[in-house]
């Protein structure tokens, strides 16, 4: 069982035994949010992940090193979890996260690297009603928002209009920071501390320049 004592007053109010959260990509943001749930308390986990560890993936998915190489994502991010909390309950999927998914969960991480998953992702927590913990990456550039059903904007709208790379140059550190910044904001969710999050704003930052900026949405 993970030691938690050192910042167990700072999410004071969570049963984190009771929190079941749904993480859709276990690559460079998928590989750092699960990191941290793991090492802030969660246990319940539900990992979606079809693809493959390759050798340009080590230098910003922490979870992973070279004997992992050519394994599934997933199950090789449950292994190395089960290593950080043996008492951890994780489900690991090697398939890409269907429209049919239909498992109780409280909330739900958009890990993702293209817009069609993150669309299904969207389609299933409007359907649960849970809220979904957004981020994306690009160069030394990140974005966090919060998705909730029925209260914020779609993500959908915050794409519309955007030319997404198919293969983004991604600088490292970006990836952790944005990763970081998302957990952070489940956190708050789960806390209902709606007034701090980011609920109807988007926050931009570019690591080059040392710019961070919050949009409000609507």
């Amino acid at each position: 069982m993970i030691d938690i004592s050192r910042h167990k007053k700072l999410i004071s109010g969570l049963n984190l035994k009771n929190i079941k959260i749904l993480v859709a990509g276990a690559g460079g943001l998928g590989s750092t949010v699960l990191n941290n749930l793991v090492r802030l308390g969660f246990e319940n986990i539900i990992i979606y992940d079809p693809k493959m560890i390759d050798p340009p993936d080590l230098n910003r998915q922490i979870l992973y090193n070279q004997e992992d190489l050519y394994q599934n994502k997933a199950f090789t991010a449950l292994k190395k979890l089960k290593k950080i909390n043996p008492n951890c309950n994780i489900k690991a999927i090697d398939k890409a996260l269907s429209s049919h998914f239909n498992e109780k969960v409280d909330i739900a991480f958009d890990c993702m690297d293209n817009i069609e998953g993150r669309l299904v992702l969207e389609k299933i927590c409007k359907k649960l009603q849970i809220p979904m913990i957004h981020g994306a990456v690009q160069e030394f550039s990140g974005q966090v928002t919060v998705i909730v059903p029925g209260i914020t904007t779609s993500l959908l709208d915050i794409y519309e209009g955007f030319d997404i790379p198919k293969t983004p140059q991604v600088f490292p550190p970006t990836v952790l920071v944005t990763a970081s910044i998302q957990v952070s904001e489940a956190i708050k969710i789960l806390k209902d501390d709606f007034k701090n999050a980011l609920i109807n704003k988007i926050l931009f930052f570019n690591l080059l320049y040392n710019d961070f900026e919050i949009l409000q949405l609507i």
